[in-house]
C-alpha cells in the first residue's frame, strides 16, 4: 500500500478474476473483503492521480467467457484452424 499502491491494485483486480473464471475459489468473506478493499484501493488511486483532464477510469476489467458472447467458440475454432495451418 505505502511502496506501491498500482501493484496492490493490480494484484487485487486480478485475484478477483481469477475467482470469477473459476481458477481460485475462496471463502465467500474472504471475496467480499477482497472487493471492499480494492474499492478502498481506488479511492487511494484516485486522490493520488489529481485532477485528470478527459475520460479516465482504472481499474475496471471486464471478464467474458465462451458463454457470454455469441458465437465465440465458433469464431475461436476458425481462428484455431488459421493458426494450425501456419504452423504446419
Amino acid at each position: 500500500e505505502e511502496n506501491n499502491p498500482w501493484a496492490l491494485e493490480d494484484i487485487s483486480r486480478r485475484m478477483m478474476e481469477a475467482e470469477k473464471r473459476g481458477l481460485w475459489q475462496t471463502d465467500p468473506q474472504v471475496l467480499q473483503d477482497l472487493q471492499e478493499t480494492y474499492m478502498e484501493i481506488e479511492g487511494w488511486l484516485e486522490e493520488r492521480i489529481g485532477d485528470v483532464e478527459g475520460e479516465f477510469q482504472g481499474g475496471s476489467v471486464d471478464m467474458l467467457n465462451m458463454d457470454d458472447v455469441e458465437d465465440w467458440a465458433k469464431k475461436m475454432q476458425g481462428v484455431r484452424q488459421k493458426i494450425h495451418a501456419k504452423v504446419k
